[in-house]
């Protein structure tokens, strides 16, 4: 009996030690973060070595989120205290003011005209969008973590008041950090005589995102005489939207080329070799919906019939033209590519990816056409 005691002391022991070293984790959280944001807000690219010392900085950075995700990942149940939810705030007002500061430090580069060498403005260039990015995961990790201790608290409903008092204080922070990260993006990208690529990658995955909400759509519809006319209207309209977002990203990338070169970052060209891959799928689906479409032909209504073909059409010009902008997209960015002997190989990959997927997208747009021209043809629509 005193062996059970001894055990359910030591346990309700080890847990108050637990539920402390918690508690001092977010308290060094908060502390350390204020050190950082002090040292951003002192630091500027006006002096000496200041790329060095950004990446330096964009290190401790690193170390940091990861600091805060070992902590979400070790966490386990405790109850939430007042000081711990003003340390959450607090490390989200710190966040936001990190992200402001990166669109001071990014308009300096404006201000340097001493910079002989073009690789340490380069590096400036990198360093910076790097910073804005590493803030970024840092949001996320520290959003991660305060989802983690909502989870986690066992006594959630006595500060259910003051947590959404916290949520909705960090949501408002995390908006204007974004905004500020994508500011931050945006003065590079108008800066820049050497463009990374990166700064597209935002844009492409959001045109592939799309392009998957697109994809598993038409590949869950059946069509039969009775829906024909409503459902491919729908995937038509859902097309449009996504060529004139292709077209913009397009657009935006020949303007840019047309001022400075690029430095093709890895990530964009996998996302330039999925969308490819994608638009095959969709093309494929397409050629299936024209086969369909020939064999409910003779149950359908004339005229139901003859709007099917017309929008069938206009869908496989659509796709078509969304597969060539991703090409031209490409193809653009080859051709201004100042690193093109670091990248030849990723390059060339992503290239023989596009050519098979292009090969396969046309066969299928073309069978689909061949199909809707003999309907056309024979129904005389």
């Amino acid at each position: 009996m005193k062996s059970l005691l001894k055990i359910i002391i030591l346990i309700f022991i080890s847990s108050m030690v637990l539920r402390a070293d918690i508690h001092t984790d977010l308290d060094n959280l908060s502390l350390e973060g204020n050190t950082l944001n002090v040292e951003l807000t002192n630091f500027t690219m006006n002096q000496e070595s200041a790329c060095l010392k950004l990446g330096v900085f964009n290190q401790s950075l690193k170390d940091y989120t990861l600091n805060v995700q070992n902590i979400t990942d070790t966490m386990t149940a405790f109850s939430v205290t007042d000081a711990d939810l003003a340390n959450l705030e607090q490390l989200s007002y710190l966040v936001q003011n990190m992200s402001l500061e990166s669109i001071r430090i990014s308009s300096e580069m404006n201000t340097i005209t001493d910079t002989a060498q073009r690789f340490e403005y380069q590096a400036g260039l990198n360093a910076i969008l790097q910073l804005s990015n590493d803030i970024g995961a840092m949001a996320d990790r520290i959003l991660e973590m305060s989802d983690r201790i909502l989870i986690m608290a066992d006594n959630i409903g006595l500060m259910a008041d003051k947590i959404i008092s916290t949520q909705l204080i960090q949501s408002q922070n995390l908006a204007l950090t974004q905004n500020s990260i994508l500011v931050t993006q945006q003065n590079m990208v108008l800066l820049s005589n050497s463009l990374s690529t990166i700064a597209y990658n935002l844009s492409l995955g959001q045109i592939m995102d799309d392009h998957n909400a697109l994809s598993a759509t038409m590949n869950g519809l059946n069509l039969d005489s009775t829906n024909l006319e409503t459902q491919l209207t729908s995937i038509e309209t859902e097309t449009t939207a996504l060529l004139s977002k292709t077209t913009s990203l397009l657009e935006t990338v020949v303007s840019n080329s047309a001022q400075v070169s690029h430095y093709i970052d890895a990530d964009t060209l996998t996302l330039l070799g999925d969308l490819s891959t994608v638009q095959t799928t969709l093309a494929a689906s397409l050629e299936t919906y024209s086969n369909t479409i020939e064999q409910i032909a003779p149950l359908t209504d004339t005229l139901i019939l003859s709007d099917a073909t017309a929008t069938m059409l206009q869908l496989t010009k659509d796709i078509g033209l969304m597969s060539e902008r991703i090409i031209q997209m490409s193809n653009d960015i080859y051709t201004m590519a100042d690193n093109i002997g670091l990248m030849a190989d990723k390059i060339v990959l992503t290239q023989d990816i596009q050519m098979n997927n292009l090969a396969l997208t046309q066969s299928s747009l073309l069978s689909s056409q061949t199909v809707m021209i003999n309907l056309i043809k024979n129904y005389g629509l």
